[in-house]
């Protein structure tokens, strides 16, 4: 495969990352994850010289996480990723760096900016195919109009 079309393939698994999230996909989210795969969700803020991390997850652990949903009352509301590739590194690994907005809109309708950041993935190659070794999700906002366990 040419590195044209590996940059296209990671971009796209990019772009279904967050079409599952949406579309409640848990199984198959996670399903992009390498067994020891890890998702963290960081913050900076200007009280603190270094990133918050709100969230760290291990791929089981993100899988637990979404199977016991059902068993809580989260206004999750429905929820719209827009993301934009912004840089792939290619070397044994691949490192692409992502911006994110996801849109959420609520019961009534009414529709906001919920989360915006940045991705960094590093992503290992699986046989003929990717898998995600490691996402962090760098928010840029610290406050969001209904909290979600449902990461970003």
């Amino acid at each position: 495969m040419s590195d044209a079309e590996t940059r296209e393939r990671l971009r796209g698994l990019v772009s279904r990352s967050g079409r599952l999230l949406d579309d409640g996909a848990w199984a198959d989210y996670v399903a992009l994850f390498a067994d020891g795969g890890r998702y963290a969700m960081t913050a900076r803020t200007p009280e603190l010289p270094e990133p918050m991390t709100w969230m760290t997850l291990t791929r089981d652990e993100l899988s637990s996480l979404f199977e016991s949903l059902p068993s809580h009352e989260w206004d999750l509301g429905e929820r719209l990723h827009l993301i934009a590739v912004d840089e792939i590194e290619l070397a044994e690994a691949a490192t692409v760096r992502s911006t994110f907005c996801v849109l959420r809109i609520d019961g009534s309708g009414r529709q906001e900016l919920y989360a915006s950041g940045r991705y960094t993935d590093r992503w290992e190659p699986d046989g003929d195919g990717w898998k995600l070794a490691e996402r962090e999700a760098r928010v840029a906002n610290r406050l969001w109009s209904a909290p979600s366990p449902i990461p970003l």
